[in-house]
């Protein structure tokens, strides 16, 4: 379970321990890898030598991985949006078939799954135990939402790249006081990868 950063009734600012320093030196080695992975490979080196938004190396230990084989199953899409209601069983409403591993995962080799393990992001719409599709081949744009870690523990939260190259994130809970977390120039922000499916139990 990710946890979202403790509450607190800081202001937040820069994390203690938050400038380590990273770089892409040392010996080199060669690796054959599946034809499929390079751009996926590739993306994660660009990230390395060009950006201060360094990939974690490290997982959470009960995230889930997809499978390297993924089922389908076919469910029926709806033609129009449903307001409050549903169309008459009368008319011919199914205009398409929706498998939901090719429309969550666009990723499959770089695709992860958490569960949410706090309240700091609930208002962007993200509870406590929602599930949480992470791509860790996108990079990361201001405003996305993303998970990171500080070394200590992970986290979710919104990141905001201002100017002079300073990185913060955010958390968005108006009710409650979660910490923010800042980055200055010069310091390694560690993200997982961005946030781009939450799923909810509404039962």
């Amino acid at each position: 379970m990710v946890d979202t950063a403790t509450k607190s009734n800081g202001h937040g600012g820069i994390r203690a321990g938050a400038g380590r320093k990273a770089k892409i030196a040392g010996p080199k080695i060669v690796k054959r890898i599946p034809i499929s992975l390079i751009p996926t490979v590739e993306h994660l080196i660009n990230q390395l030598a060009d950006t201060p938004l360094r990939p974690a190396q490290h997982l959470p230990a009960n995230c889930w991985k997809i499978a390297d084989n993924l089922s389908q199953l076919n469910i029926p899409l709806a033609t129009e949006t449903i307001p409050a209601g549903f169309p008459s069983p009368a008319e011919p409403y199914i205009s398409d078939y929706l498998d939901f591993n090719q429309y969550l995962i666009k990723n499959q080799a770089a695709t992860i799954a958490v569960r949410c393990g706090g309240d700091s992001m609930h208002d962007a719409g993200i509870s406590r135990n929602d599930l949480l599709i992470i791509d860790r081949s996108l990079t990361p744009r201001h405003r996305d939402i993303v998970m990171a870690d500080l070394g200590n523990e992970f986290t979710i939260k919104r990141l905001h790249k201002l100017s002079n190259n300073h990185i913060e994130l955010h958390s968005e809970n108006s009710s409650q006081s979660y910490p923010n977390f800042s980055f200055r120039e010069g310091d390694t922000l560690t993200i997982v990868g961005v946030v781009t499916y939450i799923i909810k139990h509404t039962r």
